[in-house]
C-alpha cells in the first residue's frame, strides 16, 4: 500500500504527515520554524538561516518517518508559502538566509520604485499587483541594503523548492508558485522576461515554471542520511500552500469557493480560465494558477487568526495561540462570545488592525470597536471580534462573486478556523450560505501528499486523487433569522463605517508626537 509524505511549510509551524492511498493519516510531526531576527541597514528583518532550516526540516521528516513501523515511503511533495526564498549560486549553495518579514518602515528598493510598471497593465498579464510583500520587492530591497545577499546569485528558490533541491538536486518552480513572483503570465503559463528586466532581475533568476505533480528526481544519499529517508525516494513538485489545502478538500471545479482560515484567511474561487478583469484588480483580488492543470484560483486575503490572537493578548496573559487553531486556551472566550447576543450589544468591530488587503487595499487601515457603552463587557467585545471577521469574509466573497460574475456552486470552509464551531456557524449566518466544513486536520500536507501520489502514478490524475483522497465535509446551515439580522448590520453599519473611517487612517498615522515629547523626566 503506497505511503505518501506531504510537507507543509507555514509561517508558524512546519508539518509532515504520512498518508496511505485512501487518505488515512499514518504518522505525523510538527516543528517550529527556525525564526531569527537580524538588522539590515538598521531595519528589523526576520529570517530562516539555510542550515538551521535544513536541520529543522530533517528533524521534521525523521519524526514523521519514525512513526511508521518500517519507515517506508513511496514519494513526497512539499506545499510552501509564497514569500520566502533563498538566493543561491551556480553550485546551488544558499548565499543568505531566507527572509520571512521586513520591517514595514523600510522603503521599497530603487529598483522597485523605478521599475516603471503600471499596476493595471501588470494585473492584466499576471493577475497580481505591484506589491512590496512579494519576492521581487524583497529580493531587490535585500540586494540594495545588503550587497552580500545577491552577490553571485544565479537563481532564487522558494523555500519549498530549496528544500526539494537539497533533497534531490533539482531546481524547480510550479505554476502556482510562479504566480507568487508577480511576474508570471497567467495565459501563457510562463515568466515574462520583460517584467523581470523591469524589476532589475536576470531573466533566469527563477527556474522555468512546470506543472505541479511533475517528478523531480530521487532523494540523494547524503540527504537521505540526514533526513532519515531511503535514498532513491521520489520527490514530486508541489505547490502553493493555500491551493494545496483547498485542493485537499476537493476544490477543483469552476464555481467552487473555499474559505481557508488560519493566520491569514484566503477567500478563494475556482475558475476554468484566468480572471484578469479590472473589477478584480480594483478589489485587491489575486489570480493564481491552481496546482491542477486547466484551473485557476482567484483569492482575496486578509489577516484573520493574527487578529484573534491580537485580541486575546489584550485581555489574557495565556500563552500565544490563535482562535484559528481551536486551542483549548481559547475555549472560555468562545463560550463568552456564544453567551452574548447577536450584534454584540450594539458593538461592531472593524478587523483591520494589521491593515486591509482586500476588497479595499489599504496598508494604513486600522481596526476599531464602534458602539462601546456602559453595559458592554468582555463577552460582547469577544463576539464583536468574530462577527467583524465574518463580515470581512462576506465582503471578500461578495467582491469575488461580483468580479467573476457568477455565484459559487459550493463554499468549503477549512483550516484551523474550521475547528472553531462557533466561528463557523457565525460565518454561515453572516454569509447566509451553507458551508461544507472540513474539520480533518492538516489539509495542506494532505494536498501535498495527493500531488506526490499523482507524480508516481498512484492516482490517474488530479480528479482521481480528489475523488479517492479528499476528505468529506460536514454541512453547516445558516440560521436564516440571524442572516436577515446580520444583513442589515452588514449593509447599514459595517460597510458604511469602512467608508466613513477610511480618511482618518492616514491622519492617525501621521498624528504622532515628536520623539522628544515621548521621553519622561522632571
Amino acid at each position: 500500500m503506497p505511503r505518501l509524505l506531504g510537507i507543509d511549510l507555514g509561517t508558524t509551524s512546519f508539518k509532515a504527515v504520512v498518508f496511505d492511498e485512501h487518505g488515512t493519516a499514518l504518522a505525523s510531526s510538527r516543528v517550529s520554524p527556525p525564526d531569527e531576527q537580524i538588522l539590515v541597514d538598521g531595519f528589523r528583518v526576520s529570517v530562516w538561516a539555510p542550515e538551521k532550516l535544513w536541520g529543522t526540516i530533517c528533524e521534521l521528516i525523521r519524526r514523521a518517518v519514525d512513526g511508521l513501523p518500517d519507515r517506508k515511503l513511496d514519494a513526497l511533495a512539499i506545499a510552501e508559502l509564497g514569500l520566502v526564498g533563498y538566493p543561491v549560486d551556480s553550485a546551488g549553495n544558499a548565499l543568505y538566509a531566507g527572509v520571512t518579514w521586513i520591517d514595514p518602515a523600510a522603503q521599497p528598493s530603487r529598483a522597485f520604485n523605478c521599475c516603471g510598471l503600471d499596476n493595471a497593465a501588470l494585473f492584466s498579464i499576471t493577475g497580481n499587483h505591484l506589491s512590496t510583500i512579494y519576492p521581487p520587492a524583497w529580493i531587490t530591497w535585500m540586494a540594495e541594503h545588503e550587497p552580500s545577499y545577491a552577490r553571485g546569485m544565479t537563481r532564487w528558490l522558494n523555500v519549498g523548492d530549496y528544500i526539494a533541491y537539497r533533497l534531490c538536486g533539482e531546481m524547480a518552480l510550479d505554476y502556482s508558485m510562479g504566480s507568487q513572483t508577480t511576474l508570471f503570465d497567467q495565459k501563457e503559463l510562463k515568466l515574462r522576461p520583460g517584467l523581470l528586466r523591469a524589476m532589475g532581475l536576470d531573466e533566469t533568476v527563477f527556474p522555468a515554471p512546470r506543472q505541479s505533480g511533475t517528478p523531480l528526481g530521487s532523494v540523494q544519499p547524503d540527504a537521505a542520511a540526514a533526513a532519515g529517508l531511503e535514498a532513491g525516494l521520489p520527490v514530486v513538485l508541489g505547490g502553493a500552500d493555500f491551493i494545496c489545502g483547498a485542493y485537499a478538500a476537493g476544490f477543483l471545479d469552476a464555481g467552487d469557493a473555499a474559505i481557508l482560515t488560519g493566520t491569514w484567511e484566503n477567500v478563494v474561487m475556482c475558475s476554468g480560465q484566468p480572471q484578469l478583469e479590472d473589477a478584480l484588480r480594483e478589489c485587491g483580488a489575486i489570480c493564481d494558477a491552481h496546482v491542477a492543470p486547466g484551473r485557476w484560483s482567484i483569492r482575496i486575503e486578509n489577516l484573520s487568526g493574527d487578529v484573534t490572537e491580537w485580541y486575546r493578548r489584550l485581555i489574557s496573559d495565556q500563552r500565544e495561540t490563535s482562535a484559528a487553531d481551536g486551542d483549548m486556551g481559547w475555549q472560555p472566550l468562545i463560550e463568552q462570545a456564544e453567551g452574548a447576543e447577536a450584534g454584540s450589544g450594539g458593538v461592531i468591530f472593524l478587523p483591520h488592525v494589521f491593515g486591509s488587503y482586500g476588497p479595499r487595499h489599504d496598508s494604513l487601515a486600522r481596526g476599531a470597536f464602534i458602539g462601546l457603552s456602559g453595559p458592554c463587557g468582555r463577552r460582547e467585545l469577544t463576539r464583536a471580534v468574530f462577527e467583524g471577521l465574518s463580515f470581512q469574509t462576506r465582503h471578500a466573497l461578495e467582491a469575488l462573486i461580483s468580479g467573476i460574475g457568477r455565484q459559487p456552486r459550493r463554499v468549503v470552509a477549512m483550516g484551523g478556523g474550521a475547528k472553531n464551531r462557533f466561528w463557523v456557524q457565525n460565518k454561515a449566518d453572516v454569509l447566509g450560505r451553507e458551508l461544507e466544513v472540513v474539520t480533518t486536520p492538516d489539509v495542506t500536507p494532505r494536498g501535498a501528499a495527493m500531488i506526490a501520489g499523482i507524480g508516481i502514478g498512484v492516482f490517474r490524475d488530479f480528479r482521481d486523487a480528489a475523488d479517492r483522497f479528499a476528505q468529506p465535509a460536514t454541512k453547516v446551515s445558516p440560521n436564516l433569522e440571524l442572516t436577515e439580522f446580520y444583513q442589515k448590520l452588514y449593509q447599514d453599519v459595517y460597510l458604511p463605517l469602512l467608508d466613513k473611517l477610511a480618511p482618518y487612517h492616514s491622519r492617525l498615522t501621521v498624528s504622532r508626537p515628536p520623539v522628544s515629547s515621548l521621553s519622561g523626566g522632571v
